[in-house]
């Protein structure tokens, strides 16, 4: 596990984020990406109780459950919370804290929770084992987290360039990387066991230089941009896909557990 620090707080860099963002869109145009793709996965059966855990401003809560699915959604942020309170007062979402969540014990058939647990820099156990006594008995899962590769590393340059005209303070925590058997490992202490793992992609690093970004991506919103995803022109799309064949684990940005309750 590696943490990694920037010269803003966690908790802030969140809410200023969300404060930033517009109103998220209530459907993905675009299912193949992330994170949807890999709901897409769990989200079989209406019927299901489901929660997810660090819904921001609810643009997973928001599909599923305009799709009439039994889901309800808990965010740290009360930036994020009020922002789809006021537009959606009718949408189950709460402030809570993923260390304590508010919630009965096996209250949910499936929890999910994206990029969420990179952002705490201690107590990760505690987290997951609080994941495990919301979910029924055999319960499913859904988490991601951000890989301990060359990719992120080179994520990390590209910011500390990016600010590196910016008067700064001290560096602070930002988020962990993990490696895939270290935080399967985690999880299944937690008596969560991984049925499979993705190597998932976000945003590509290409996608930091403009030239290889599509128009669309370009001209549109944030909030179009998280429901269409944050695209590549052809010319970046080549090299994406050349660089993914080649370093598929170092390509990645998003490792996705899924998997049940023990």
């Amino acid at each position: 596990m590696k943490k990694v620090y920037r010269h803003e707080n966690n908790a802030f860099y969140w809410d200023r984020r969300w404060s930033e963002s517009g109103e998220d869109s209530e459907r993905f145009d675009d299912l193949s990406i992330y994170p949807i793709r890999y709901a897409e996965i769990m989200m079989t059966d209406r019927s299901k109780k489901t929660l997810e855990i660090g819904c921001g401003l609810g643009r997973v809560l928001l599909h599923y459950y305009r799709d009439g699915f039994s889901i309800a959604g808990m965010e740290r942020s009360q930036v994020a919370v009020d922002k789809i309170k006021e537009c959606h007062s009718d949408v189950d979402v709460r402030q809570g804290d993923a260390l304590d969540l508010p919630y009965g014990d096996g209250a949910f058939d499936i929890v999910m929770a994206f990029g969420v647990y990179h952002n705490l820099e201690q107590r990760i156990d505690q987290g997951l084992a609080e994941v495990s006594r919301c979910l029924s008995q055999h319960g499913k899962f859904c988490i991601s987290m951000r890989p301990n590769n060359v990719e992120m590393h080179l994520n990390e340059v590209y910011w500390n360039w990016h600010n590196r005209s910016k008067k700064m303070g001290e560096k602070q925590f930002h988020k962990v990387l993990v490696g895939e058997r270290e935080f399967t490992e985690m999880l299944s202490e937690s008596g969560l066991i991984v049925d499979e793992v993705h190597r998932a992609r976000n945003v590509s690093l290409l996608y930091r230089l403009p030239f290889l970004r599509s128009r669309e991506s370009v001209e549109g919103s944030e909030a179009v941009r998280r429901s269409k995803g944050y695209r590549l022109n052809a010319a970046g799309r080549y090299i994406d896909r050349v660089l993914r064949a080649l370093f598929p684990y170092h390509t990645a940005n998003v490792l996705v557990f899924v998997g049940h309750k023990d």
